[in-house]
């Protein structure tokens, strides 16, 4: 009995194996409004996406039987997309943010190479921080100024503890524990006042 029963657990897990591996929180694919992004409702769905192609187009991988096919979209008419790896895009004003927390204060970063071989300097990893109200707010430099212009009027506790910060803190410092930005626990702590 104990050997049947391990046996349907092996066979199984073996068919579930591949499964699992597509199963994805938020779909893959292009989406056409950030309220479609709230409803995980890809269009066109896929199995990956990426942006921007040679054409500097949005691409989404679509399964076609045993083949795969490339559907390219203009990237002015999608709010963003999701890639394979459930990575978050959104496309602002021909840029591409990555959406690193989503809520009604929403984080992104950018992120570029530096090169600095004619000054003799390393190359590196440059990461750039952005914030938005919403999922559909204008995306703007994650600075106290900014954040003050954009909640000074609504929010104005959140703007003075951003405004507090000490010299050895950042905003975008982030804490594993609870796997938010300093900036976003500063608006959490803020609404609960």
């Amino acid at each position: 009995m104990n050997f049947t029963r391990c046996s349907f657990l092996g066979l199984f897990s073996l068919l579930a194996g591949p499964v699992a591996a597509q199963v994805f929180t938020i779909p893959p694919g292009a989406y056409r409004t950030a309220a479609a992004y709230h409803r995980k409702q890809p269009q066109p769905a896929g199995i990956n996406a990426f942006y921007p192609d040679k054409r500097g187009q949005l691409v989404v991988v679509v399964p076609r039987g045993p083949k795969t096919v490339k559907l390219r979209v203009a990237p002015d008419s999608v709010w963003g997309y999701v890639s394979g790896k459930g990575r978050t895009s959104r496309l602002f004003r021909n840029e591409e943010y990555r959406l690193e927390h989503a809520d009604t204060l929403c984080v992104y970063t950018q992120s570029s190479t530096t090169v600095n071989g004619a000054l003799g300097g390393a190359n590196g990893d440059n990461t750039r921080y952005f914030f938005s109200r919403g999922l559909t707010g204008l995306v703007f430099p994650l600075t106290t100024r900014y954040l003050r212009e954009a909640y000074e009027a609504s929010n104005p506790n959140f703007v003075a503890a951003a405004s507090k910060l000490r010299i050895d803190q950042s905003l975008v410092d982030f804490d594993r524990k609870t796997g938010l930005f300093r900036v976003t626990t500063l608006y959490r702590d803020a609404a609960d006042k």
